[in-house]
């Protein structure tokens, strides 16, 4: 099991409110989780993408720019 560290931080609320509907997490703290989760997994996703692009296996767009 992951360990776990309380900490104190400042969020815009509205913000936190948004991923908690979006994310369908319970909690601040699940929502907060559940981003960072998506976040590594999207990374993830890209150096992959990217990763095929070098060996000319496709054509990557970057759609968040």
């Amino acid at each position: 099991m992951a360990t776990k560290k309380r900490t104190s931080i400042l969020l815009n609320e509205e913000l936190l409110r948004k991923a908690r509907k979006t994310l369908k997490a319970s909690s601040n703290a699940e929502a907060i989780t559940k981003a960072l989760q998506e976040t590594l997994r999207n990374r993830e996703i890209e150096a992959s993408l990217k990763d095929l692009l070098r060996k000319g296996r496709g054509r990557f767009v970057d759609i968040y720019q």
